[in-house]
């Protein structure tokens, strides 16, 4: 069987187990005030959904980021902790968040041109605005967090001024997938913060699940596709020397 193949399928293979591990997870979310094993179930498929996404990365990707995988490992050990109803668990889950979010602004700079002040500013701004009003509509709940959700909200509409600069210079497919993963990543939050500090509804948690995964793999392939257009510049780069010098 052609390598070709093979790597189209382990490709396709990890990518429905994926979404099927996720898919499992959802559906325990939004039975869990409902049937007594459905945290059981969170539990055990929880932590899977981004194990098997490092997975997916470091069998496609032409030049593995390890950063990334660091990266994943924080958001991995973030979700053990916001299983958990408990205000402590939660704080300690942001924390962690904190770093991977880090990370993830970090590798994002690393793989785009970064674009002017001025789309910076203008791409934060929505996103500013409706964290502004998330924090007014919490503020009086929020409590001891709201130092920790201020920065996250920071850095979610600092990757999104990012995020839409980006799209502004070059609207191709990498840049598009950056923009949709971080709409998904500001959504979640802000369903996350609602549901936690404001208004507990049950379909809120599956609601940000979904987001959150497709999110993770919409950003999981931005950057296989940055890496693909980083591999193939080098590539030329090292044919057109090889030509000079014959």
């Amino acid at each position: 069987m052609p390598r070709l193949m093979i790597e189209r399928m382990t490709e396709l293979r990890l990518t429905t187990a994926y979404f099927a591990v996720a898919l499992i997870e959802i559906v325990a979310e939004y039975f869990r005030d409902i049937h007594p094993y459905a945290l059981y179930v969170i539990y055990a498929m929880k932590p899977l959904i981004l194990i098997v996404l490092a997975l997916l990365y470091w069998k496609t990707s032409p030049n593995v980021n390890r950063l990334y995988l660091a990266a994943l490992s924080f958001g991995w050990l973030a979700n053990l902790f916001f299983i958990s109803q408990d205000f402590n668990d939660i704080f300690v889950g942001a924390l962690l968040f904190f770093v991977y979010r880090a990370l993830s602004i970090f590798i994002v700079m690393k793989h785009i041109k970064l674009p002017g002040i001025f789309p910076i500013v203008i791409g934060c701004v929505p996103f500013l605005f409706i964290y502004m009003y998330l924090v007014n509509l919490t503020y009086d709940t929020i409590g001891e967090g709201l130092v920790i959700f201020i920065v996250q909200c920071i850095m979610v509409s600092f990757l999104g001024g990012l995020s839409v600069g980006n799209y502004m210079l070059r609207s191709n497919r990498a840049s598009t997938l950056l923009l949709m993963s971080t709409l998904f990543f500001a959504v979640t939050q802000f369903i996350f913060v609602v549901r936690l500090y404001y208004v507990n509804v049950n379909i809120f948690q599956p609601v940000a699940m979904v987001l959150y995964v497709i999110g993770q793999y919409m950003f999981y392939k931005f950057l296989v596709l940055s890496e693909d257009k980083k591999a193939n510049v080098h590539i030329m780069n090292h044919l057109v020397k090889d030509s000079e010098i014959v």
